[in-house]
């Protein structure tokens, strides 16, 4: 029995990795709005009944191609070593979150540029405000610092650092991983510097 269930389990991802890779590649083409459902079915050798099976409608494939990617980038920064002083924890989610985007550079300006970039920001947003805030609360501020409220703090880094990363990963200037990794923890410091005690 336990066999013909990972059958079926291996038989579920080979579908549904069908169905994500056409979307991505009808996504090279064209915009995420002239994309049917029976576009994504003739190219990933499906019928509609298939595609139904795994997916509500196209919104709930895109949602789920913004969710992996976000999955992935959440895993990395849940890597980081949480005991490190605050500047040092974040140099680390920094150098992995930017590894991970210029891992997945094309799958991401891909949705940024064809689908809803909204969407992937207020994700990486809410990632990233979240750890800031936690991060933030426990830490200790210098003495006569710490004025600027943590969730404060947090919205104005996470925003910068959103700012930034879309710059970098729409624009592709002439910048390496390096460069921008470098230039963060230079910002980090400057802008998280009450808290680091």
């Amino acid at each position: 029995m336990a066999k013909n269930s990972n059958k079926t389990d291996l038989r579920i991802q080979r579908t549904q990795k069908a169905i994500v890779d056409a979307f991505y590649e009808l996504l090279d083409e064209k915009s995420f709005g002239s994309i049917t459902v029976i576009d994504i079915c003739d190219r990933a050798l499906i019928n509609r009944g298939t595609f139904y099976t795994h997916f509500e409608d196209k919104y709930q494939l895109l949602d789920k191609c913004i969710s992996d990617v976000m999955y992935g980038l959440h895993e990395q920064v849940k890597q980081a070593h949480g005991e490190s002083d605050l500047i040092t924890y974040y140099n680390e989610v920094m150098s992995l979150g930017i590894n991970f985007l210029a891992q997945y550079r094309k799958r991401l300006k891909t949705i940024i540029l064809k689908a809803d970039s909204a969407l992937v920001f207020d994700k990486v947003h809410e990632i990233l405000t979240h750890n800031i805030v936690g991060r933030l609360t426990k830490a200790k501020p210098k003495e006569g610092a710490g004025k600027i409220p943590a969730d404060i703090l947090a919205e104005f880094f996470a925003g910068g650092i959103i700012s930034l990363i879309k710059w970098w990963l729409l624009e592709e200037p002439n910048y390496t991983q390096d460069d921008i990794k470098q230039q963060l923890s230079i910002l980090a410091e400057t802008t998280l510097c009450e808290y680091c005690a």
